[in-house]
């Protein structure tokens, strides 16, 4: 049991000498040791006013590791003590925001007043799934995607109405002469992007459409495989429209060779979670997409379970489509894990996994799992 949480690191003096006491560490102490740091700003109790209760959420977490994730003692609180250093980050910046600087805006002005409105990058969504299950309008501002994933749908629609060659031509992106100075509201989320990613090449023009489109009252899904620099441009100059965006980051699971086969030109995996930790400290709503699913169902639920307690809306799965057409790949590499994946695909172990899964609270299905779910319902065998 602890009653303390450490706001600041600071030196303490035991019975070994002196020693550091990090940031987020759960200690216990008795009131004549308790009352120097505390009043210099040191520590805080765990029951502090508009504070998530961290004594709760650190001691169940270090319950889920060992249980879920198999982890020792030490390891356990370790990481609970991590989390408990995120979830302070996350409350001070919760207290206040910041406008998006004077610098932002001019750069904003100066490029709606240079870009022409040839094409708009914001249409509706016709679907109820894929992008249509968390948004009802989409906006792109760019053709090709330098992350060059496998399976990308868009790639494959781009070469097969001529809008590119071929692969190689799909990896350098092409900025859309496109304006959103004028943008509406729209009824629904916009989700942006969905054809491209949040890349360094896109990141000025998309951060002023992405201003021109929340200044209005929209409310927009960011869908990355995120790179550093992207979050921290997103987080530095949008803290004032938090309430109206989540990101949500694509994390096919905690394989960093796996992500590097399937998603070979996008950010490695320490990169995204990274990403990840960094926006939930900024106090931004956090999300993420597994899908598709790059690993095992098991090891998809013990993604959840590692990365639960930074996401503050909901992590979807879903599979791969046409993942089949893989296994015959020049590249043994990909065939191999094509194979695993359309192995572990099969009807059977979804709905286990789904038995599984299904009361977690923040666990949504892809249309792909929804699909096995649907054909399944009602049978009582499984």
């Amino acid at each position: 049991m602890f009653d303390y949480i450490v706001a600041s690191p600071f030196n303490m003096q035991t019975t070994d000498g002196t020693k550091l006491i990090a940031r987020g560490e759960a200690l216990s102490l008795s009131s004549i040791k308790v009352a120097p740091v505390v009043n210099n700003g040191f520590l805080i109790e765990k029951n502090v006013s508009g504070l998530l209760d961290i004594q709760s959420a650190c001691e169940t977490r270090i319950s889920i590791l060992m249980e879920k994730l198999q982890l020792d003692i030490a390891t356990a609180k370790t990481r609970a003590n991590a989390l408990a250093a995120s979830l302070i980050a996350r409350h001070d910046s919760l207290k206040s925001f910041s406008h998006p600087s004077t610098e932002f805006l001019a750069e904003v002005a100066e490029f709606n007043r240079i870009t022409k409105g040839y094409n708009k990058p914001i249409t509706i969504i016709d679907s109820d799934t894929g992008a249509g299950e968390w948004a009802g309008y989409n906006c792109n501002i760019g053709t090709g995607c330098s992350h060059g994933c496998l399976y990308c749908y868009a790639e494959k629609m781009a070469k097969r109405f001529n809008r590119v060659e071929n692969y190689e031509a799909w990896l350098i992106e092409s900025l859309r002469e496109s304006s959103t100075a004028k943008c509406k509201k729209y009824p629904n989320w916009v989700m942006f992007p969905t054809t491209h990613d949040i890349t360094p090449a896109y990141l000025p023009a998309y951060c002023c459409h992405l201003y021109n489109i929340l200044k209005v009252g929209n409310k927009v899904v960011l869908v990355t495989k995120p790179h550093r620099l992207s979050i921290e441009a997103i987080c530095s100059e949008f803290s004032s429209f938090r309430d109206n965006m989540i990101i949500r980051f694509t994390i096919g699971g905690l394989d960093n060779d796996a992500l590097r086969v399937w998603e070979p030109g996008a950010p490695s995996l320490q990169e995204r979670l990274w990403c990840l930790k960094y926006a939930f400290e900024k106090g931004f709503r956090t999300s993420i997409s597994c899908e598709p699913m790059l690993v095992s169902c098991e090891e998809a639920e013990r993604m959840y379970y590692s990365l639960e307690p930074l996401v503050t809306e909901n992590i979807w799965f879903g599979k791969m489509n046409n993942v089949g057409s893989f296994t015959k790949h020049s590249d043994s590499e990909i065939a191999i894990r094509a194979a695993a994946l359309k192995n572990s695909y099969k009807d059977d172990s979804i709905i286990q996994f789904v038995g599984k899964m299904t009361d977690l609270p923040k666990v949504e299905w892809k249309d792909s799992v929804k699909a096995v779910i649907n054909k399944y319902a009602g049978d009582e065998s499984l």
